[in-house]
């Protein structure tokens, strides 16, 4: 694979604790732990049979990402999950995502545009599981390896964190099922002109992407949700393992992009 491994597209420095990182980043992405709840590093290192230290220096980095909170003299938190979040996502998708898709139609080598128009042509099948989360896998790796092939490691890293987040939505609620064949020919109409070297096309097919998925999502959302509250609100502590995922969802139409 061009695109580093899923959900991970800028290498990390390699330290005592990024094992673990990757491990609880991975479970943070995929709504195994749950958003919104507290945890302490005592609790986290029991969970994950790991020492204080890579506990601490995982949940920073999770923290700098948008994953963690820190809560002073109390622990940390699973970021939760809310609408006002998942619009701010997609406004930085609408500034970051077009310039990202127009250097890469200047910039990205052959092996990268054959990667791109294999990723492109992916649909999951509607009802299986296993399909749809290889969908979301093959999303993540398409849109990161365009900013990726933009050779701005910046952007690259700021397109690679706002899907990581936006992913977390479509984990543990929002479907986009209905949507497959559209998804797949709005990805291989911008992979197309990427390939043509076209950077106002490449600017144009992502702006457009972006714009049909914010519609296809939001009309859903707002209508469910009210602005601003929390998505899958956390059951009572005595209904659920500590941090482990056990959410009450409200289950919304949506799409990826």
């Amino acid at each position: 694979m061009l695109v580093y491994d899923w959900y991970f597209s800028v290498k990390a420095m390699a330290t005592i604790g990024e094992p673990l990182y990757r491990r609880v980043r991975q479970d943070i992405v995929e709504c195994e732990l749950t958003p919104g709840k507290s945890f302490s590093e005592a609790e986290l290192g029991r969970m994950y049979n790991a020492s204080r230290t890579p506990v601490r220096e995982a949940c920073r980095r999770l923290e700098h990402e948008g994953l963690v909170r820190i809560i002073p003299f109390r622990g940390y938190s699973i970021a939760p999950l809310s609408i006002s979040e998942f619009h701010d996502l997609q406004e930085m998708q609408s500034i970051f995502e077009p310039s990202a898709a127009a250097f890469a139609a200047e910039r990205a080598s052959q092996p990268e545009l054959d990667e791109m128009q294999e990723l492109a042509t992916y649909e999951y099948r509607v009802n299986d599981k296993s399909s749809y989360r290889a969908f979301l896998q093959k999303n993540y790796q398409l849109h990161s390896l365009i900013a990726q092939a933009s050779r701005n490691r910046r952007l690259s890293e700021v397109v690679s964190n706002i899907h990581v987040r936006l992913m977390r939505f479509f984990y543990l609620g929002l479907s986009f099922e209905p949507y497959g064949p559209t998804l797949v020919t709005e990805h291989i109409s911008l992979v197309e002109a990427i390939r043509k070297r076209d950077a106002e096309e490449a600017r144009r097919m992502a702006a457009e992407h972006i714009r049909k998925a914010v519609e296809r999502s939001g009309s859903l959302l707002m209508s469910a949700i009210r602005f601003g509250e929390t998505v899958f609100e956390v059951l009572p502590e005595d209904e659920i393992s500590p941090l482990v995922s056990g959410t009450s969802t409200r289950r919304v139409q949506g799409s990826a992009s």
